[in-house]
């Protein structure tokens, strides 16, 4: 008999994972702070379709950059980064797929109907892990929360703050566009719209009218706490450019 497949987190990235367990035919049970979906802010879409909801609507963006991939990055992220930003992997047009509709989908199939357990209500941070995710016998802990919170040390976890709107009412685009600029033509770096949904983002607090919120962009972490938990997604991993839908592939290649 197999243990159950333990997935901490039942956002988009959590329930690929349990979905993920479930498609290689393992139980899968979920932890979570929430028994409801998480709400997703502004622009967000999959770069590709997480198996088995390959149909969920799809369109092309055009993704296009105001100056050189360098000048982004220094406009960006400073000295803080020196390796890949977005517009050298995804200029030009490419295919995008609804990813709100893909985690309504998810959790219809996983949990509204029951396929994996729900265990909500659940607080993990400080480090501290509740005994309850022992007590289920878990055959596999995967964990996709904010990486701090499973750190019991004093680990460096380096991340870049942004600012954000989910509006982009100063900038006129196309629908299903995301246009990025490294110069000084404008404050902001990124306005998108896809799928109707926008937003506008600034390296540092705008001088606007409209509320923004601070949102942190995970870089890299040291942390090696828990080693047996394994981390998938951005936020679970800590670690930039780590895509929605590599969560999928990623769990299911380590359930072999």
């Amino acid at each position: 008999m197999s243990h159950p497949v333990v997935v901490l987190g039942c956002g988009p990235a959590g329930l690929a994972a349990a979905w993920a367990a479930v498609q290689s035919g393992r139980e899968a049970v979920i932890v979570s702070n929430t028994d409801r979906p998480s709400r997703l802010y502004g622009c967000q879409y999959l770069h590709a379709p997480v198996p088995g909801f390959e149909h969920i609507r799809s369109t092309f963006v055009s993704y296009d950059l105001i100056g050189t991939p360098e000048q982004y990055r220094r406009k960006v992220y400073g000295d803080k980064w020196e390796g890949r930003v977005s517009p050298e992997d995804f200029v030009g047009a490419h295919e995008a797929w609804d990813i709100r509709m893909t985690y309504r989908k998810m959790w219809t199939h996983l949990i509204e109907l029951g396929t994996v357990g729900l265990y909500s209500g659940v607080q993990i941070e400080n480090g501290v892990i509740p005994d309850l995710v022992y007590q289920l016998d878990p055959g596999r802990i995967i964990s996709t929360i904010p990486a701090p919170a499973l750190c019991h040390r004093d680990h460096k976890f380096s991340y870049h703050k942004i600012y954000a709107n989910g509006s982009i009412a100063e900038q006129t685009l196309e629908d299903d566009s995301v246009t990025c600029d490294g110069t000084d033509g404008h404050a902001w770096y990124r306005v998108s719209r896809v799928f109707g949904y926008e937003t506008i983002e600034w390296a540092s607090m705008p001088k606007v009218a409209v509320p923004v919120a601070c949102v942190l962009k995970p870089l890299e972490t040291e942390c090696d706490c828990y080693p047996e938990i394994y981390r998938v997604g951005r936020y679970g991993a800590w670690r930039k450019s780590y895509l929605v839908h590599e969560v999928y592939p990623e769990v299911t290649e380590l359930l072999k």
